[in-house]
């Protein structure tokens, strides 16, 4: 059987168990870029990222003591992270940012194109008024480019029928 050399207990070294705060910093230092990365993640705009990661640190803090094991450190404090920033996209729909010169920054779309859009949903709106018989007609004249006597052939209804449903299209739509 093997010698073991055991040493008094006397001769052992004192071993240094590191005060809670510098365990909590080398945390912080090691799961910072990790916290950062998973608020940009979950949607918190660049600038207010900094400080939601100090948010969630500074709860971490106060909740240390729920941490069971420091090998669930990292999970435990993704998901303070993204209670942090679920938290953060619901109050920011509630805030309103004023602007530091008061000017109204520059619109993203040319004013022709919203006008152009906004135009495109009237029309649709008031087609959608049409009925089935009318926008039928419409269709064809307008978009199809057909001749009201082929367009009253197509649909088998008689020609005066048909300008007058391109008629009361007309009125509706204000063409």
């Amino acid at each position: 059987m093997a010698k073991v050399d055991v040493p008094p207990e006397s001769a052992k070294k004192p071993t240094r168990i590191p005060s809670p705060e510098a365990s909590f910093e080398r945390f912080y230092r090691e799961c910072r870029p990790f916290v950062r990365s998973t608020l940009l993640r979950r949607g918190v705009p660049e600038r207010e990222a900094d400080d939601l990661v100090q948010e969630v640190f500074v709860i971490a803090w106060r909740r240390r003591d729920n941490l069971v094991t420091p090998e669930g450190a990292r999970s435990w404090v993704s998901m303070i992270a993204l209670y942090v920033a679920s938290n953060h996209r619901r109050l920011v729909r509630y805030r309103v940012e004023h602007l530091a010169d008061g000017d109204l920054p520059e619109p993203a779309f040319e004013p022709r194109v919203v006008e152009a859009m906004d135009a495109a949903r009237r029309m649709e709106r008031a087609i959608r008024r049409l009925s089935r018989k009318v926008w039928a007609v419409v269709r064809a004249y307008l978009i199809d480019g057909r001749s009201m006597p082929e367009i009253a052939r197509t649909l088998r209804i008689p020609l005066d029928t048909a300008y007058a449903r391109l008629g009361l299209a007309r009125r509706r739509l204000l063409l």
